[in-house]
């Protein structure tokens, strides 16, 4: 009964339609979402998250390169803002366009910033990322077919992944420095989910306490990213949720500290974070709608 939560589902939105938006989230593959922006661009005042790739690659050439084809708004890249609340949370709140951070990327890059903020010396970072198989979409190809994936594990694109790019843009921007990392996604047979893991190899020797200091300070008012320490997180943690867990390993031996990440590649990894920066954008409550498990059987 209540008019001011009805969903209205329409196949192509009018002029008028477009006037009377305040926001509009796009969900689509690659090079469709600047197609539709174009399309519709003018004179409007809604503001836009885009839950695709098309923005979030702030350089025409790594785009090109990335994702091999021309950006038709190449103009707009620099309006567009990363939305990773807990690293840009200001920039958002004055944002009228976002880019949604893809879930890899969102997993990967939680786990690192306290580190890339922090004043440690970094030789390399490898990392080592493991979906459900939710992170692929509804396209229908045969290695997604129950048949096929079920008591199955197995890499893919190991050698130039899409969101590499996306990542290494942002570990500069997080940390003021460029640096080329290796990045290995695997699919599981699991729904939905994402487990990294993150092997930064260290220049000196640095004690546990100061890890703990570098993620509880960096996260004390996240509301949404758990660090647990050298509890490592679990899948089960977070499926469901809005949630980034955390833990780490320190690797003395080897000189290793081992990051661990979990979330739930479609809420912190795709919808769930798109509300968070709506709640962001609006100056609604951040939390607003996403304390509740997001799982309906």
């Amino acid at each position: 009964d209540n008019k001011d939560t009805e969903l209205i589902f329409i196949e192509e939105p009018k002029k008028s339609d477009l006037q009377e938006i305040e926001l509009i989230f796009t969900c689509l593959p690659p090079l469709k979402s600047m197609e539709f922006l174009n399309k519709v661009s003018g004179d409007y005042e809604f503001k836009v998250i885009d839950l695709g790739s098309d923005f979030r690659l702030k350089d025409p050439d790594e785009f090109m390169y990335w994702y091999e084809s021309r950006h038709i708004m190449k103009e707009k890249l620099s309006d567009f803002v990363y939305g990773l609340p807990e690293i840009n949370k200001e920039k958002i709140k004055k944002a009228k366009y976002i880019a949604n951070p893809g879930c890899y990327p969102t997993s990967i890059l939680l786990g690192l910033a306290p580190v890339l903020k922090s004043k440690l010396k970094i030789m390399y970072i490898n990392i080592d990322s493991k979906s459900g198989v939710s992170g692929a979409g509804r396209k229908l190809k045969d290695e997604y077919l129950f048949t096929s994936l079920d008591n199955n594990f197995y890499a893919y694109s190991a050698t130039g992944h899409r969101h590499t790019g996306e990542i290494e843009q942002e570990i500069e921007n997080i940390g003021g420095k460029k640096i080329k990392v290796s990045f290995t996604p695997h699919l599981m047979a699991v729904n939905r989910g994402i487990f990294t893991s993150i092997y930064c190899g260290l220049k000196e020797e640095i004690k546990e306490d100061k890890i703990f200091g570098l993620f509880e300070n960096f996260y004390k008012n996240s509301p949404f990213v758990m660090f647990k320490g050298t509890n490592i997180p679990q899948l089960k943690d977070v499926v469901g949720t809005n949630m980034c867990l955390l833990g780490f390993g320190l690797d003395k031996r080897t000189g290793t500290l081992k990051i661990f990440s979990v979330i739930d590649n479609l809420l912190k990894g795709a919808a769930g974070q798109a509300v968070q920066n709506m709640n962001i954008m609006m100056d609604f409550d951040e939390k607003e709608g996403l304390e509740f498990n997001g799982i309906f059987s």
